[in-house]
């Protein structure tokens, strides 16, 4: 413990005696020993320090009250008067400003010199610092050790008990919620402002990737300085380590995603592999999607769901890890609503900004396929977006292998070019057309141009483009290849007059 005025007061051979001790002045630390006579030693102080004079210089006892009452907001651990050479006895003023300003008064005897006092109290705080040195170099080590061994979180906490002589330790989330505890049937709760208890405690974020992902608290806080630090960063090491591991789990079961999502594998062999990392795809299942707009690779690298992390037991759903997004496959009489909402939030919490989608229960590796789309279609940057039916051209702009803007370019490169060329606004009078069902009187209208325009238009995409648009088949591959266009960002504005 840091030295107190207490042991100050306690050391025989100094004979230091109070004067003035308000209510707990006795346990104030002290940093360091001052000796001044300066009228005012204020500016040279940083608190904590026993402030040693002779009193050489005569004040009234306003000046007395003004400088005890400015010594004390410092503030300082104590006043020590030396006696027996300027005064005999402490004089009654700065006695009295003591006490109405809260600050300790000591004295020491002519006898002992205040440099007797200064080298005690720098032998008691070297010892002091020397003993905070081999207790953190000593709980750095059992830390490290616990660290190397693989025993978990369980471990670390109670190696830091036990080398502190704590009476409990607990890991929380950012919120409060605890994940660990050492001992594991300890009752102890951080208040509500995480930090405090009725008893002195201590607490340190842990961080991963220069993330705050949990708080470790101590009860009470440790008597030296720098070991929550040092034991939180180990403690994220241990976290990110896990992580890691977490990681590699979903990204396996996101490589089996992909191959089954765009048809890589069969069938059957799909049914296997998915059954080695837990997903039946022959029973009911519903497909969460969480799209990510923000770097997804500190998705891998930061902890997201801590609970699962510290179990070392893998997730309690199959979560896959795909290029921008995770997918949760959520089986049949498990709340998949509830999954969503649930994986929204820690995803909010460790700063993401997903868009969060719900599928509808399907069967099968057909089924899985379908759903994967239809939730990612579904997704919305706010709450749970619930799937709608899923439109053939909505299913065919899920797929993210497909090369959009170049499909769209291939077929419609003759409009954007000619429109580039002579502004004749063709893509726009496809757009309009097709809108609004292929009916030339609505166009028209849409548009406000004359019917004669419009055929003269139309006459122009068809010539360019090679298709017919009294052909269906020759519409719906047109109206894909604007829908493609405008998925990649392509040309052309997709706002349709009177759509």
């Amino acid at each position: 413990m840091p030295v107190q005025l207490r042991d100050l007061l306690d050391e025989p051979s100094l004979q230091v005696r109070a004067v003035v001790l308000p209510d707990g002045a006795a346990d104030r630390p002290i940093s360091w020993g001052s000796t001044t006579e300066l009228p005012d030693p204020v500016p040279f102080l940083r608190g904590q320090e026993l402030v040693m004079t002779t009193a050489m210089l005569d004040r009234t006892a306003e000046e007395w009250v003004d400088l005890a009452t400015r010594l004390a907001a410092v503030p300082v651990a104590a006043v020590c008067l030396g006696i027996g050479l300027v005064h005999d006895e402490p004089p009654p003023g700065l006695v009295a400003a003591a006490q109405e300003a809260g600050l300790a008064l000591v004295v020491s005897p002519v006898e002992v010199p205040f440099i007797a006092i200064s080298h005690w109290l720098a032998d008691e705080i070297y010892a002091e610092t020397y003993a905070a040195v081999q207790t953190n170099l000593q709980v750095q080590d059992r830390l490290v050790r616990e660290l190397l061994s693989r025993r978990g979180i369980d471990g670390m906490l109670g190696e830091l008990r036990r080398q502190l002589g704590l009476a409990n330790v607990l890991l929380a989330e950012p919120g409060g919620s605890v994940l660990h505890r050492s001992p594991r049937r300890s009752r102890w709760n951080p208040d509500a402002d995480g930090v405090t208890t009725a008893r002195d405690s201590g607490s340190a974020e842990v961080l991963v990737d220069d993330i705050p992902v949990a708080v470790l608290h101590t009860d009470p806080a440790p008597a030296h300085q720098g070991v929550l630090p040092f034991a939180a960063t180990v403690l994220g090491l241990e976290l990110a380590r896990e992580q890691a591991f977490l990681t590699g789990r979903r990204e396996l079961l996101g490589q089996v995603l992909e191959d089954v999502l765009h048809g890589l594998v069969s069938d059957h062999a799909a049914r296997s592999r998915l059954r080695r990392l837990g997903v039946h795809a022959d029973a009911p299942q519903t497909i969460v999607v969480a799209v990510l707009d923000d770097t997804p690779d500190r998705l891998r690298r930061v902890p997201w769901e801590l609970r699962s992390l510290l179990a070392r037991e893998g997730d309690p759903l199959p979560t896959a890890l795909l290029e921008d997004a995770v997918a949760v496959v959520v089986p049949d009489g498990v709340d998949a609503a509830a999954v969503a909402e649930a994986l929204r939030e820690q995803l909010t919490k460790a700063r993401h900004h997903p868009s969060i989608g719900l599928g509808s229960a399907r069967r099968g590796v057909a089924g899985l396929r379908l759903g994967y789309y239809e939730a990612r279609q579904a997704a919305v940057p706010e709450g749970v977006g619930r799937s709608a039916p899923l439109s053939l051209t909505g299913l065919l702009l899920g797929n993210l292998d497909l090369p959009l803007a170049e499909l769209g370019q291939e077929v419609l490169g003759p409009l954007l070019e000619r429109d580039d060329q002579a502004g004749n606004h063709l893509l726009l009078t496809l757009r309009t057309y097709l809108a609004h069902d292929c009916v030339p009187s609505a166009t028209a209208a849409a548009m406000v141009i004359h019917r004669n325009t419009l055929r003269y238009r139309l006459d122009q995409v068809e010539q360019l483009l090679g298709r017919d648009l009294d052909r269906l088949t020759d519409r719906i591959e047109l109206a894909l290849a604007l829908a493609a266009l405008d998925a990649a960002g392509g040309a052309g504005s997709p706002d349709v007059p009177g759509a």
